[in-house]
């Protein structure tokens, strides 16, 4: 539920247009942080409601607003500014981009994932790659706002994937990217049933 004070034209907004920094900064001063911090909101915890969050931006722009209140991070005296990210991140198609979170335990998937890498490369793809050993999950997600294909890398772990994968399939299923192709690559030296576990629903 958003409120619009029509005096002072402030929208508040509660969720909407949130990012996920504390500062002492009433206002945004620092653009560059806010648009990683506001991004990060989007992917953790926006993504999922890309539509309703079309749908209220075609709203928005039924109003004069000069300042943005949200209930999480700085105010944005800039609208413009916060409006654009979120056109962007809720309208644009994906870009030609792969996401590609693995976890290798002896060598062999990180091979594959190696090679994959570069064959893309040579066809001009950008691939993120994410070793789920170190990878900041939220930076995951955030990557998941703009990629047209995702490739999840994984050995078999008792009949199935890895557990770590398997918690980015159940996220990413979660937050419900814009992704336009899924795929898995990995290995496995007994069978299993890694790739019937990571379809989505």
């Amino acid at each position: 539920m958003l409120t619009y004070l029509r005096e002072d034209k402030i929208l508040f907004t509660c969720d909407f247009f949130g990012s996920h920094i504390a500062t002492t900064d009433l206002y945004v001063s620092d653009e560059g942080q806010v648009y990683e911090a506001a991004k990060r909101y989007y992917a953790e915890i926006m993504m999922p409601f890309r539509t309703t969050i079309q749908k209220n931006l075609e709203k928005v722009n039924n109003y004069t607003v000069n300042t943005i209140a949200p209930s999480h991070g700085p105010m944005y005296d800039k609208p413009e500014f916060i409006l654009k990210a979120y056109h962007r991140w809720a309208f644009d198609e994906p870009k030609n981009i792969v996401v590609l979170p693995y976890i290798s335990m002896h060598g062999s998937t990180r091979q594959m994932v190696e090679y994959i890498v570069v064959a893309l490369a040579k066809r001009g793809v950008t691939v993120k790659q994410f070793d789920l050993t170190v990878t900041d999950i939220g930076k995951l997600a955030m990557a998941l706002v703009d990629v047209a294909t995702v490739i999840i890398g994984t050995p078999t772990v008792l009949a199935g994937p890895h557990p770590n994968v398997a918690y980015v399939a159940f996220l990413a299923n979660a937050l419900r990217p814009n992704v336009k192709f899924l795929s898995s690559i990995g290995s496995y030296g007994w069978g299993g049933k890694t790739v019937e576990r990571l379809e989505p629903p």
